[in-house]
């Protein structure tokens, strides 16, 4: 069982079924602009609001919610308080891009 240190480099054994991950501190008012991933998403909102539009439907998340976007989906964040998220992206398909890819397909890291 590896241990992956926040500050060290992601070592991601070849049995594991993720290619990043992370935990996002945003403040009231932050707004990430339509994206979309080479790769699935997982969301936990950990504290705080956001709203995200995604297939065509706005959602407010609040804590202890989760949310899971299929590679290629395009949504967006706005963040409606103070918020700590956890998220994960699966292994990188399609073109493998890393980053939050736009409407033209450059990646925004």
């Amino acid at each position: 069982m590896p241990l992956i240190r926040k500050d060290g480099p992601k070592s991601i054994p070849d049995w594991a079924d993720y290619s990043d991950w992370g935990v996002n501190h945003l403040k009231k008012g932050t707004y990430l602009e339509p994206h979309f991933h080479d790769s699935h998403e997982f969301v936990v909102q950990i504290s705080g609001r956001l709203k995200t539009n995604t297939e065509g439907k706005e959602i407010i998340m609040e804590a202890g919610d989760a949310l899971l976007t299929k590679m290629g989906d395009t949504h967006d964040w706005e963040v409606l308080e103070d918020a700590t998220s956890l998220w994960a992206c699966s292994r990188l398909q399609g073109q493998k891009r890393s980053g939050h890819l736009n409407k033209d397909g450059i990646a925004k890291h």
